[in-house]
């Protein structure tokens, strides 16, 4: 799969540590690597919306639009859980 970030998810993940980035990484790999989201470790659609999913990766949550056509995924918040379903973020998603 292709994969796409916004300026949030970059920003975000500037700010975590060396640990927690590898850690990161290997999820963005193993994205990659994906033939179909099933694949993907940890990937939960979220019900309220059509094509928004996301990533548990330890105390965060990675929350992406799946985008069908183009077979790609756009990262668009790195969230810790408490805040990843805060409905001020995800309005922003649809």
């Amino acid at each position: 799969m292709k994969v796409s970030y916004s300026k949030a998810f970059i920003k975000a993940i500037e700010k975590l540590s060396i640990d927690q980035k590898d850690t990161v990484s290997k999820i963005i790999n193993q994205v990659k690597k994906a033939a179909v989201l099933s694949d993907i470790h940890n990937c939960r659609k979220l019900t309220a919306y059509k094509n928004v999913y996301r990533i548990r990766i330890g105390n965060y949550m990675a929350i992406f639009l799946f985008i069908i056509l183009k077979d790609t995924v756009y990262f668009q918040y790195f969230l810790p859980r408490g805040e990843a379903y805060n409905k001020e973020y995800l309005k922003n998603i649809k």
